[in-house]
């Protein structure tokens, strides 16, 4: 019969972890992504499971801080008759694992994944652990570390043709549906990654105690004047509109999170607009709704919503050159590179602000030409 241990393997989406019955739930699961809501959808997920499979169980939390890897090898490798039943959960696991996974490291660390390599494959089946590896990927020297028990999930970049597909999901999980309007106007405005999409459902059932929702009941319970919209931010900012962008940025939290969020409809946002202005080349100034359902992808949007993201971005693209687009493009890979290799904080911030009113002055500049 086959173990947990030899089932690792890559899962392509969480709802394909949500859907693993209780019992073939990895005992060590990785999630590679900066996305800390979708680590703790895992987290409470494994705690729900393990209580129905396991009964009671410690929870032991592990942190990127000194000392911390010596106690994660006790944990899992030293027998417990207390507490036999546990979930390690790891955070900031980059940090944790770097001086063990370096290739030019110490004799004392050496030692450390020499004895790790050695115990991992005989640990307890009755011992979960749950990484958040806080980077893009999962590292090929992590995955040779737990000795082909490690399974994992990297968070993807969404684009707008997956919004619908992954909002579908979304609501399969949760068991909701929204009406037509409020669905568009959900995709529109929730930033794109599966944990946003779930915490908002999540939250309108929570307030609403019901699942079936209106255009309403999205505008009133999840777009409050308290929380940062990076919509508002990219509209504003590609419609010059300096005050309103920075009343919105008031908001801020000092979480990269929103910052990354930003950047990437921002992208997104760029890439609409250049397509726009491919259509409108190829079709004397039009922009017929076929090929913007084609390109666009808007082929599910209303009629409604489709006219309007079509005025709107008409509108928008008058405010680019091919040129300028370039150097949107340009200063956002910058801008990207920067956020995620670490900058964060005061500095972080004044950066942001830099880049940005560096970016509202090349729309005045084209404005002014």
């Amino acid at each position: 019969m086959e173990t947990k241990k030899s089932q690792a393997r890559e899962y392509n989406s969480l709802f394909q972890l949500f859907k693993t019955p209780g019992a073939q739930i990895p005992q060590f699961f990785a999630y590679a992504g900066e996305d800390s809501y979708e680590f703790e959808l895992i987290v409470d997920h494994y705690r729900e499971t393990l209580q129905k499979t396991l009964g009671d169980f410690e929870v032991i939390l592990i942190v990127s801080e000194s000392g911390e890897q010596a106690k994660l090898f006790a944990e899992l490798f030293t027998p417990d008759m207390f507490y036999p039943r546990k979930l390690i959960i790891i955070k900031n696991a980059t940090a944790l694992f770097k001086p063990i996974l370096e290739t030019k490291t110490t004799n004392e660390w050496k030692d450390f994944a020499s004895g790790f390599r050695k115990n991992i494959t005989s640990v307890s089946d009755e011992i979960y652990t749950l990484i958040h590896y806080d980077g893009k990927d999962v590292p090929k020297s992590l995955i040779d570390l737990f000795q082909g028990t490690l399974s994992f999930f990297k968070a993807k970049i969404l684009y707008p043709n997956d919004y619908p597909k992954i909002f579908k999901e979304v609501c399969d999980q949760e068991q909701v549906h929204f009406e037509q309007n409020a669905s568009e106007e959900f995709i529109h405005r929730i930033p794109a990654n599966v944990g946003a999409y779930i915490k908002s459902v999540k939250k309108l059932k929570q307030y609403l105690h019901r699942s079936k929702f209106t255009i309403d009941d999205v505008n009133t319970v999840l777009f409050s004047q308290n929380e940062l919209n990076t919509n508002v931010l990219v509209e504003s900012l590609i419609q010059k509109r300096k005050v309103d962008f920075f009343k919105e940025f008031t908001k801020f939290s000092d979480q990269n999170s929103e910052i990354l969020n930003f950047l990437t409809r921002l992208t997104y946002k760029l890439d609409e607009i250049r397509k726009i202005k491919v259509i409108r080349s190829r079709h004397n100034g039009e922009v017929p709704i076929p090929i913007m359902d084609e390109l666009l992808k808007t082929a599910s949007f209303s009629e409604a919503r489709k006219n309007f993201v079509r005025r709107q971005l008409v509108t928008d693209s008058a405010n680019f050159t091919d040129k300028l687009l370039d150097q949107f493009y340009d200063i956002v890979i910058e801008m990207n590179i920067k956020f995620k290799s670490g900058l964060r904080d005061e500095e972080g911030k004044n950066y942001f602000i830099q880049k940005i009113m560096h970016l509202f002055s090349l729309l005045q500049d084209k404005s002014s030409n």
